[in-house]
């Protein structure tokens, strides 16, 4: 009968022996977009403000009957009044 320890011995040399090289983990490469858009133009500049929840609603919902984009109501409301407050 062979001797223990040599068995044990054996069992983790094949042991050590098939365990494999982890692969280098390699990221993903991420799928750029061509730039598009009013976020990409340097003619434009992106803005905040805080309005009302309800107002907020409001305006969605008039914006998808009449197929406007929000920019373009801000950036005409803007436009008038900077016409209607010339000095």
């Amino acid at each position: 009968m062979p001797d223990a320890a040599n068995m044990f011995d054996r069992l983790a040399q094949k042991r050590e022996q098939g365990k494999a090289v982890p692969a280098p983990e390699v990221e993903p490469k991420k799928q750029q977009r061509k730039a598009t858009g009013k976020r990409s133009d340097p003619n434009y500049v992106q803005v905040g403000a805080y309005i009302p929840i309800e107002l907020n609603k409001r305006v969605k919902r008039r914006l998808v009957d009449t197929d406007k984009d929000f920019s373009e109501l801000v950036a005409e409301l803007l436009d008038q009044w900077v016409q209607s407050n010339q000095d």
